[in-house]
């Protein structure tokens, strides 16, 4: 059973993150930072393997920039928090990249697909090609249960912190033996 993400009209809207970003980040529980910071090892362990010119698709922040040349996001504010990678970052939409074919030896989106509304993802996904020679697509389903889990537990009117806390313990084990999941930008539309 995969976990039924709710994507919101407002996701395609950059000024919805640029609000989004300085609130989202302060507000998760350490441990939660903490636990993902952990659990994307795995990913970065993948990138980390790559050769060639990268771009992160989605950089947001700019968690993964460490793996990437450059960042692509249409949020102006989570650009400024990428900046300070020192990594170059663009403004621009994943629909409509400025590159050239093939401009990249590989591209990447982390937990980016899941806000592209469901009826541009293939799109999406054909220009991150269009402009890569190879393209992965990393959602949080597959680096972690806890996706599948809230979704379980949003039916029973538990308060969300301890919620969140039965979740990330529920999780741990599960995911410290999990491998990896490596997608070529094959999310199912829902």
């Amino acid at each position: 059973m995969k976990p039924e993400y709710r994507w919101l009209g407002e996701y395609d809207k950059p000024d919805y993150w640029s609000n989004f970003s300085p609130i989202y980040f302060q507000s998760l529980p350490f441990l939660f930072g903490v636990y993902f910071n952990l659990n994307d090892n795995k990913l970065r362990k993948f990138l980390r393997k790559q050769n060639g010119k990268t771009v992160d698709l989605g950089c947001g922040n700019g968690r993964f920039l460490a793996y990437a040349d450059f960042g692509v996001d249409f949020s102006k504010e989570m650009l400024k928090r990428a900046k300070r990678t020192g990594k170059e970052v663009i403004l621009a939409s994943i629909l409509h990249l400025p590159f050239k074919d093939k401009s990249f030896d590989m591209a990447f989106m982390v937990d980016t697909s899941i806000i592209i509304n469901p009826t541009e993802r293939k799109e999406a996904y054909n220009e991150a090609k269009r402009v890569s020679k190879n393209f992965y697509d990393f959602i949080a389903e597959d680096r972690t249960f806890i996706p599948f889990l809230l979704s379980i537990f949003q039916s029973i009117a538990l308060p969300i912190k301890l919620t969140a806390y039965l979740v990330l313990l529920l999780s741990f084990p599960i995911d410290r033996v999990r491998k990896l999941v490596i997608s070529h930008g094959h999310f199912a539309c829902s």
